[in-house]
């Protein structure tokens, strides 16, 4: 696989393996606190999770579908994304766009930096408001900036220690001054200070990520957790901004988008395909969180496709 990255990179969440040194990698022992990541358009990156670190995404190549918490719109060359911990996310390249090596460079640092980077600027309320409270929204910035900054992510990438450290001082600044920049999902995200807690919202998203296809019942997480039904379900409002249901319906949906970008299969297979137990329900459900029917954000991606 064609990708650079300065620390190694752990298994995708839905191995559960990784919840322990996917930790590690955030910066949440004594290793190295700001981590840089690059991948190509086909990376098994690419796909619909959440993890406690922030993160600054630059896109530099094709074009495609941003989903951030709730939201979901276009991404183009120098779309640049704040999240903060545990906001869920992906970017999906459009089925029209060739195969790059590179399309993606990431920034990772974990919340416990962000406070030392509070600290470091006592006099910059900005900067505070910019990591602490807009980022649980997720943030889009101007491509312009996306597009100033991108020697910035190298400088990251290539240089360590002090240098790398005063290239993301410099990266910070120039997000909380950007005067462009607008919330994505409509709700905030907040990270949980309580190691156990991570673990279990981890455990239950994997879960969902895993098993979206089947018939997922509260109460069987909430049993794998050892928690009651009623626990879980204000645990995991609590920690993710959604209910379970509408978390899960969220999934679906994300991997039918997916489907019916990539593919050609009958959107009565890609229903089932995905999880959901009837037609109408799953038109219900994507119209409400999409904006669009299945068949018209088919046809919508196939015009875009054409435009290119």
């Amino acid at each position: 696989m064609n990708r650079r990255a300065t620390q190694i990179l752990p298994p995708p969440l839905a191995d559960t393996t990784a919840l322990g040194p996917e930790q590690d990698l955030l910066g949440l022992s004594d290793g190295p606190s700001i981590h840089y990541l690059e991948h190509g358009s086909r990376s098994r990156l690419i796909r619909w999770h959440y993890h406690p670190a922030y993160e600054l995404h630059l896109i530099v190549a094709t074009h495609g579908t941003a989903y951030v918490g709730d939201h979901e719109g276009p991404f183009c060359p120098y779309t640049l994304v704040l999240t903060g911990p545990n906001v869920p996310h992906n970017w999906i390249t459009d089925p029209s766009c060739e195969p790059i090596a590179l399309r993606d460079r990431v920034i990772l640092f974990p919340e416990s930096f962000v406070h030392r980077c509070i600290e470091f600027y006592p006099s910059a309320p900005h900067i505070a408001s910019l990591l602490l409270n807009e980022a649980r929204y997720g943030l889009v910035f101007s491509s312009e900036l996306g597009r100033r900054l991108e020697p910035l992510f190298k400088r990251v990438a290539d240089h360590p220690g002090l240098r790398r450290i005063a290239s993301f001082f410099e990266l910070v600044e120039a997000l909380a001054e950007d005067t462009t920049r607008r919330p994505l999902s409509s709700r905030p995200f907040q990270a949980s200070s309580d190691p156990g807690q991570s673990l279990r919202l981890h455990r239950a998203v994997n879960y969902i990520d895993n098993n979206y296809a089947s018939d997922i019942s509260l109460q069987t997480i909430a049993r794998l957790l050892d928690m009651s039904g009623s626990a879980f379900s204000r645990f995991f409002h609590q920690h993710t901004g959604y209910r379970f249901i509408d978390y899960v319906n969220q999934t679906r949906v994300q991997r039918a988008c997916a489907r019916l970008a990539e593919s050609e299969a009958h959107i009565t297979d890609i229903c089932y395909e995905v999880g959901f137990s009837n037609l109408s329900n799953f038109n219900r459900r994507f119209l409400a969180m999409t904006g669009s029917t299945p068949r018209e954000y088919r046809l919508r991606h196939r015009n875009m496709s054409r435009e290119t």
